[in-house]
């Protein structure tokens, strides 16, 4: 009885969960692949390299290397169903280090999106009260060259029509 027992708990240990369906497949996939980045940083990319141009540039990368990589990740993690570690260190031994580094740098982005998550949370939380801590550029030596706060643009207005408030100083238009 014991044996069967303990047989029993090696072939639990041993099975590994699986998709119920393609469509939950496919879901983690982009979900994997479609991340913050790709959402509010890829159109910030393309205005400040050069818009069309960045766009052929990327594509071209994105067919020749990072599909077939993003392919060769997914085909070695379903066909050994394994973690990364185990992985390599059975394709080549002296691969485990690899295996390492992408446990760490799942780590390290895990903490990124803690961290945007985190951010997000705050601001809401400071959206709701009834003076906003950005409401105001700070004091007479202001941190941001495009800072601007209506009161000091009223004080250059008030102190000549012909003034503006720019650039942390009053300046004639």
């Amino acid at each position: 009885m014991g044996k069967e027992t303990e047989k029993k708990k090696e072939k639990e240990v041993l099975e590994r969960g699986g998709w119920d369906n393609q469509c939950d497949f496919f879901l983690s996939c982009m979900g994997y692949a479609v991340g913050l980045g790709n959402i509010w940083r890829f159109p910030y990319l393309c205005y400040q390299y050069g818009g069309v141009t960045f766009l052929i540039a990327y594509i071209t990368m994105l067919f020749l290397t990072g599909l077939p990589l993003f392919f060769l990740d997914l085909a070695l993690g379903q066909y050994a169903g394994k973690g990364p570690i185990k992985l390599f260190t059975r394709m080549v031994p002296g691969f485990k280090g690899l295996g390492y580094g992408m446990i760490f740098l799942s780590f390290l982005i895990t903490i990124y999106y803690n961290v945007i998550i985190a951010w997000t949370l705050y601001y809401t939380a400071v959206g709701f009260s009834s003076e906003l801590p950005w409401t105001y550029c700070g004091n007479s030596s202001l941190t941001s060259r495009d800072c601007f706060q209506r009161d000091q643009e009223l004080a250059c207005y008030e102190l000549d029509s012909n003034h503006t408030f720019w650039d942390r100083q009053c300046v004639s238009v």
